[in-house]
């Protein structure tokens, strides 16, 4: 079921959508190198302490951060952080369903051009978990109302892309617009936009944990969705659901994106809530700062003190001073009522 949320426009300091994606890294040049082939290319670079990044980041370590930008793109950017003395392996591959998963999605105008990037790296040995290609016949309207070589057919297509340090995704929309949604680059090898959609995972049954996210850090929550388990469905086989698992999707998006598809912009955060009777497959402390991997999402406010305020009045845990961060802007971090670490930014030095 689609729940479109219809709701009054509120007043927020938000700017765009999820900023960056922070990712552990084991060796810079090559992680700069593996996201040029996404389109990124480097955009500047500096070093951290290690008495900042403790307050910032709650590790004691020395780092080198690098930040890649991908064309004009202002949301779902990439930083990668390189400590000296790492606290963990992180997510390493978790399947999507794992408690405290993080990933992201972005947009392809070749998915196949991607999957072969995958699965020539699988057959030369190298650690990669492939999912897909796996298609949404539903999209727009229902399979079952479509006319095969009768009419356009509007798809979705998403294959994952997981290596030990870099939870990706490709997915492509056919014969269906969303123009705005991520800027595809044609020159990289593997054909891709900056981060569309950037998620995370909690298995449980609350919810409300989601509701910060519009309440107080201003996203706009676009929609809620309803899976149950289907034999041969997308989400089905993409989740690994099993009979009687379902899960909730809610969308929180940039305050200016619009409620059309040809109007969404990338960075959007999507939630899931997984509902399964089989024990959780726990790993969010590996999917917080110090690990390799995915280990943060950061987002850019105009007011950093009034936006620190009311996460601080909030259920948000581990709220640190508003700090300089490593490239001079103010900064805080907290941990989401969810239990995943944020870092928020202010837009301007």
């Amino acid at each position: 079921m689609n729940d479109e949320v219809n709701m009054t426009a509120i007043q927020t300091d938000l700017i765009g959508g999820v900023h960056y994606i922070g990712i552990g890294v084991s060796n810079m040049k090559s992680a700069i190198s593996f996201w040029e082939s996404c389109g990124y290319n480097l955009d500047t670079a500096t070093n951290m302490t290690a008495s900042l990044a403790l307050r910032l980041y709650g590790l004691n370590s020395n780092a080198k951060v690098s930040v890649l930008k991908h064309q004009n793109a202002t949301s779902g950017l990439i930083k990668l952080i390189q400590w000296e003395k790492p606290s963990g392996s992180g997510l390493q591959m978790a399947p999507l369903r794992t408690h405290g998963c993080r990933w992201s999605v972005h947009r392809t105008d070749n998915i196949a051009n991607a999957y072969i990037h995958g699965e020539m790296l699988k057959r030369a040995g190298k650690k990669i978990y492939i999912v897909g290609p796996h298609y949404n016949f539903d999209l727009g309207k229902p399979e079952g109302i479509k006319k095969p070589f009768n009419q356009f057919l509007s798809t979705s297509g998403d294959v994952l892309l997981f290596q030990p340090e870099a939870q990706l995704v490709a997915m492509t929309r056919i014969n269906f617009d969303v123009s705005k949604y991520g800027t595809i680059n044609i020159n990289s090898p593997l054909r891709l936009s900056e981060g569309c959609h950037m998620a995370l995972v909690v298995q449980g049954d609350d919810l409300k944990i989601f509701d910060f996210y519009d309440e107080i850090i201003g996203f706009k929550k676009y929609q809620k969705i309803e899976i149950s388990y289907k034999r041969g469905s997308m989400a089905s086989d993409m989740f690994e659901l099993s009979e009687g698992e379902s899960f909730t999707e809610v969308d929180f998006d940039d305050p200016e994106s619009g409620d059309k598809p040809n109007q969404h912009l990338p960075g959007r955060l999507r939630c899931f809530l997984l509902k399964s009777s089989a024990p959780a497959d726990n790993r969010i402390i590996q999917s917080q700062p110090g690990n390799l991997g995915y280990s943060f999402y950061s987002f850019k406010t105009q007011n950093i003190y009034d936006t620190h305020q009311r996460v601080e009045k909030s259920n948000a845990k581990k709220v640190s001073n508003i700090l300089t961060d490593e490239f001079g802007f103010l900064s805080f971090s907290f941990f989401a009522p969810d239990g995943f670490f944020w870092v928020a930014r202010s837009a301007t030095l």
